[in-house]
């Protein structure tokens, strides 16, 4: 086949493709053409996590903000938005997954299980609700306090990514 005859098979595909319904869309398209921005409420915390809601609210904004589909606030600081997002920290327990010969603790896992739903704004039309969200991380122990501490954060921090990744994708998702 000749270049000149493969350029015109390449651009008749590349031309007839839309006309067949083929087109790449956006996540924000499988809400709706009118949904621009969502409201991030601060997430209430049922757990013995101090601060686990903040850190979880960090994460769902840094998200929203990240993958730029919607326009993404913390509570009050959008006007008019279009959804809403609010939820419940229900549990956050701890576990030691591994022990040494000494029966000492080597890793610990945090398991951490929610509550979220999305609303339009206007109608509180639920689109999106996950009851029973659970997410599950490994951390090194440590017998020191302050080594301790700085895994169980860096497990709390990558957590909250977590949640919020797979909140985004599943409030995006198209079937």
């Amino acid at each position: 086949m000749s270049s000149a005859r493969l350029w015109a098979t390449f651009a008749l595909a590349l031309f007839a493709s839309p006309a067949c319904g083929y087109h790449a869309l956006s996540g924000a398209e499988s809400l709706g053409p009118n949904v621009h921005s969502i409201e991030l409420k601060a997430l209430e915390n049922e757990t013995r996590e101090p601060g686990l809601e903040t850190l979880v609210g960090e994460a769902m904004n840094e998200e929203f903000t990240r993958r730029g589909w919607l326009k993404s606030g913390v509570q009050g600081e959008l006007s008019d938005p279009d959804l809403i997002m609010m939820g419940t920290l229900r549990t956050a327990n701890y576990h030691s997954s591994s022990y040494s010969a000494g029966a000492l603790a080597l890793e610990e896992s945090i398991d951490i299980s929610l509550d979220l739903k999305v609303e339009r704004a206007a109608t509180k039309e639920v689109i999106w609700h996950d009851g029973n969200l659970h997410v599950r991380e490994v951390f090194l122990s440590s017998a020191d306090p302050g080594i301790f501490a700085s895994n169980k954060e860096q497990a709390l921090r990558r957590l909250s990514s977590e949640i919020a990744q797979r909140v985004h994708d599943e409030l995006f998702q198209k079937f």
